[in-house]
């Protein structure tokens, strides 16, 4: 058992090609090829025996040397490592035309050599899958017409010279090389048929996205397109025990119940199957998978014997919708009010408002049922009249973001100050489809600050009072120490008297020069 496996597993390296390619007509001549290969070497080792045996009995040692060198040719050709598999099909069809032409040659028409020219036009056309499907038609009619030649002429003096007449050869050539060219018309045709089959399955399979996929569930084998490696990673003839090697690409937390889903659909008698799991990449990274399948049944029993599926990469769009749900949460619980309005305007200039969060309610009192669909001057209130929207109107058509401050009106008719900081959305084009406001009741704010303006005016006006009115007595102060000064000039102690009142009065003026300067 373990040669055959060893022979079986180097057979089917050798002779079938790029196994990567899972895929179209070079993929399944090459299959062929190797499956004819890895049974007609023992079928004829098991043939040489008695064919050896009967040419030793006829004293055709020739023959029997050439049976043997033709089988152990054709052994090498499939176990020999390092030849393309072009180069092993051109070897193995030159050894079979060798082949023919030796049992033509002995045994005349009590050989298979007409069988196996026959045999080879069929070969090439499959392990070739139609190209150059006449190659084998006129190599045939050249041997033929060979054949025909040397027995007119008596050139050949065994067994097939012997056994026709040139009329008779002529007729058993004519039906050979007739079945050879209905052959060589007729399979390019299916071929033709399948490759389009194929080719119209590729492009809908690539037009999709969708990596479609085909489990054979009694074999146990899965074919998988080309999007199991450009959308995963997977190399398409990695994929062995299928079982196995689909639960060991499941995401854990999933696994388990995936496979109940499938065993459960497989049993109840369903057709239709749909799952949504994550799939391990090669680069051992988890995508999303959105995974609708058939399930094939056997008319008689009702037996699933084949499931057939496509798995849709639905990453970006888990990704979206989480981030979605991560940026409503984030509008609807904001402290500031979010207002989204069409950038499209009516006739009016009017811009509609499509979403609007809880702190807006919480601010104007209006509910999202009452504001959606209506536009945006209702904040302006019902009774006042409209401000002058033009500046504001200019300020959108410049498509940029931009700030300011309104004053707007709630339902229950007060008046506060907004300040809106407003920004644009675009879509893929650069086109702006709608406005994104992000507002805030400043009305406390405003009056705060228009409370600390006018206590500052006041204050102003208060040290511009007191500066200029204590001055003024301290002007005069100072003129009076002067001249008491000069009247004084003979006594030390009034003198003395007068410097003092003079440095208050100075200390007094600088005091009041610095808070007329602070004042300013």
């Amino acid at each position: 058992m373990n040669i055959w496996q060893v022979y079986k597993t180097t057979i089917i390296k050798n002779c079938s090609g790029n196994s990567a390619q899972l895929h179209g007509l070079p993929y399944w001549s090459n299959r062929l090829f190797a499956t004819m290969m890895l049974y007609l070497f023992p079928l004829f080792l098991f043939a040489l025996v008695p064919g050896v045996y009967m040419s030793i009995a006829t004293n055709l040692y020739n023959l029997a040397f050439f049976d043997v060198f033709i089988v152990i040719s054709i052994a090498a050709s499939a176990l020999l490592p390092g030849l393309s598999i072009r180069v092993r099909k051109a070897w193995f069809i030159g050894l079979l035309y060798t082949l023919a032409i030796g049992l033509l040659y002995y045994l005349g028409w009590y050989g298979p050599g007409l069988v196996y020219l026959l045999a080879i036009t069929l070969f090439c056309l499959l392990i070739f899958h139609g190209e150059y499907p006449f190659f084998t038609v006129y190599v045939n009619t050249a041997i033929c017409i060979s054949v025909g030649i040397c027995i007119h002429f008596h050139l050949l003096k065994n067994g097939i010279s012997l056994q026709y007449t040139l009329g008779s050869w002529v007729a058993v050539s004519v039906n050979l090389v007739i079945l050879c060219a209905v052959m060589a018309i007729l399979l390019p045709m299916l071929f033709n048929g399948l490759q389009q089959s194929n080719n119209r399955y590729e492009t809908v399979a690539r037009a999709t996205t969708d990596t479609i996929w085909d489990w054979d569930i009694a074999n146990d084998a899965i074919l998988y397109n080309y999007g199991m490696r450009e959308i995963f990673g997977h190399q398409l003839n990695e994929v062995k025990n299928v079982s196995k090697w689909f639960k060991d690409k499941l995401h854990p937390t999933d696994l388990d119940l995936i496979i109940k889903q499938i065993n459960k659909a497989l049993k109840n008698g369903d057709t239709l199957l749909q799952l949504s799991y994550r799939f391990l990449c090669a680069n051992g990274q988890y995508k999303h998978v959105f995974d609708r399948a058939f399930i094939v049944r056997a008319p008689a029993t009702g037996t699933p014997i084949r499931v057939i599926g496509a798995m849709q990469d639905i990453t970006r769009q888990k990704e979206e919708e989480q981030w979605l749900r991560i940026t409503e949460s984030a509008l609807r619980y904001a402290t500031d009010a979010v207002v989204i309005v069409e950038a499209e305007p009516n006739s009016m200039q009017q811009r509609k408002i499509v979403y609007v969060n809880e702190a807006f309610t919480y601010i104007t009192g209006y509910s999202q049922q009452e504001v959606t669909e209506t536009f945006i001057d209702i904040l302006w209130g019902a009774n006042n009249p409209l401000p002058d929207t033009g500046e504001l109107i200019d300020t959108f058509e410049r498509n940029g973001p931009f700030e300011v401050e309104v004053v707007n009106y709630k339902k229950n008719g007060e008046r506060y100050w907004s300040s809106k900081s407003v920004s644009p959305v675009r879509d893929n084009t650069g086109k702006t489809t709608h406005w994104i406001s992000i507002e805030r009741d400043v009305t406390q704010l405003k009056e705060h600050i228009s409370a600390v303006e006018k206590q500052n005016i006041q204050l102003k006006e208060i040290a511009w009072t007191q500066a200029h009115i204590v001055r003024a007595p301290v002007a005069r102060i100072m003129g009076l120490a002067d001249l008491l000064g000069d009247l004084l000039n003979h006594d030390p102690d009034a003198t003395e008297l007068v410097k003092f009142i003079t440095v208050s009065a100075l200390e007094l003026d600088n005091i009041v020069r610095e808070i007329i300067k602070k004042s300013e």
